[in-house]
């Protein structure tokens, strides 16, 4: 780990961005593997006909804990407007995130995302910034987000054995995502 100053940088010409093999460690740390890449895609295959449900369920879970909630009320309330106005980037996120090819495209929505937690509003990103996150607590969605996709998963007619592989990969890219979303850069978040 001392050695991580060293190395995976995103290289002295664009300290802005991540390079490839920035990416491809974060990967293998993650042990995520190209069979991971299969069962994702198979897993994308189920998530994207379930997006709105799986989104109900994120909203369900997010609203009945205080500590989560905090980050999607107003005045104290469930800010209703607003999670509304999230739910066509979510669904983005969701099929994206499977389906994704590691290229531009993909790559500029994570960046937005990533933009837009850390308080940078993104010019053509119609929805403003989020309050401050911190990674430790954003990283704490990371379960119950992956998490609300099991469901879906088990009843399409998978072996018990690809379902969980599908889940598994499903948890790494999601948390490969947030990963992505916090990689402290010369955008600093407060750790």
């Amino acid at each position: 780990m001392n050695d991580a100053r060293h190395h995976g940088t995103a290289g002295a010409d664009n300290p802005s961005s991540l390079d490839a093999q920035t990416l491809v460690r974060l990967k293998r740390m993650l042990l995520f593997t190209n069979e991971d890449e299969q069962y994702l895609i198979m897993a994308g295959n189920i998530l994207a006909a379930h997006t709105e449900d799986i989104l109900d369920n994120w909203y369900n879970c997010i609203l009945k804990n205080n500590y989560l909630a905090g980050y999607f009320t107003k005045d104290g309330e469930p800010d209703v407007a607003y999670l509304q106005s999230l739910r066509p980037h979510f669904r983005k996120w969701i099929t994206d995130l499977c389906t994704r090819q590691e290229g531009n495209p993909w790559w500029q929505f994570e960046e937005r995302i990533a933009a837009q937690l850390q308080n940078k509003k993104a010019e053509e990103h119609e929805i403003d910034p989020l309050p401050l996150v911190y990674l430790r607590y954003l990283s704490s969605f990371i379960y119950p987000v992956s998490e609300a996709g099991r469901p879906f998963l088990g009843k399409h007619g998978h072996s018990a054995t690809e379902v969980e592989r599908m889940q598994q990969a499903w948890f790494k890219a999601v948390s490969f995502s947030v990963l992505l979303w916090v990689y402290p850069q010369p955008r600093q978040l407060p750790f």
